[in-house]
């Protein structure tokens, strides 16, 4: 029991650091939203991070993991490469579906912490520290600010959603903490928010760039939803990046 709670750690903090070490080399790559106008976190503010990503962060992904865990489906026989592409070309749809509940749940959830000030005060505020994301600024939370915008939205998701094998519940994870540290990194890019359908952006319209929630950062009113815009824009409270000049 101890060796699986340790595994099933060492994974969600291998994805976590990992992703946040690959987007940290893009953007020595690439350039940032803003450029050089953009605040760097401290070195003190780094270790801090780190320390929660260790104590609070996964120790919230490994809860996130035991509870879909227990009504995965189990793949039957070998993983070969056909049983592969079938479970992603299938996972595709459901991780749609998936998102979009997940999106409702965090959007009420984040837009209440931002219009309720205790709430704001005492759970959300660490995160807006940061007034220019980063990939490791991602992970700059709360224990309570993780639980009600992350953990309970998924939980929620994972239950009202089709139902998932074991094998589409680590790429949803992978996904997850990709897009996840992606939309905080300060890229300017044009990658989207639901990169294993590229063509649903382009039919909707709906899927959110990094420089949406970056402007979340900086103008707060806007951009609640973390995965598309269709939320915010139910809502009203969207607003093109591009757009926003003051």
């Amino acid at each position: 029991m101890h060796v699986q709670l340790l595994l099933i750690y060492s994974v969600s903090l291998l994805r976590i650091v990992a992703m946040v070490k690959w987007f940290e080399w893009i953007a020595t790559k690439k350039p940032q939203i803003q450029g050089k106008k953009r605040m760097q976190l401290t070195n003190e503010q780094i270790r801090s991070v780190y320390f929660s990503i260790l104590r609070v962060v996964v120790p919230t992904e490994c809860a996130s993991f035991w509870f879909a865990k227990q009504t995965a489906r189990s793949i039957q026989g070998s993983l070969d490469w056909q049983t592969f592409l079938v479970e992603f070309i299938v996972f595709v749809p459901k991780s749609l579906l998936f998102e979009i509940i997940f999106d409702f749940f965090h959007f009420v959830v984040h837009w209440t912490c931002h219009r309720v000030p205790w709430l704001y005060k005492n759970v959300h505020k660490r995160h807006h520290v940061h007034l220019h994301p980063c990939p490791l600024s991602t992970y700059a939370q709360d224990g309570m600010d993780l639980a009600l915008t992350n953990v309970i939205p998924f939980c929620l998701a994972w239950s009202l959603g089709f139902p998932l094998s074991d094998l589409q519940l680590h790429l949803l994870l992978a996904y997850k903490t990709y897009v996840e540290v992606a939309g905080h990194s300060g890229l300017d890019i044009k990658g989207v928010s639901f990169p294993q359908m590229p063509l649903l952006h382009n039919v909707t319209g709906i899927c959110l760039r990094v420089h949406d929630h970056d402007l979340h950062h900086t103008r707060q009113r806007y951009n609640f939803a973390k995965r598309f815009s269709l939320w915010d824009k139910v809502f009203h409270t969207f607003r093109e990046a591009d757009t926003i000049t003051s």
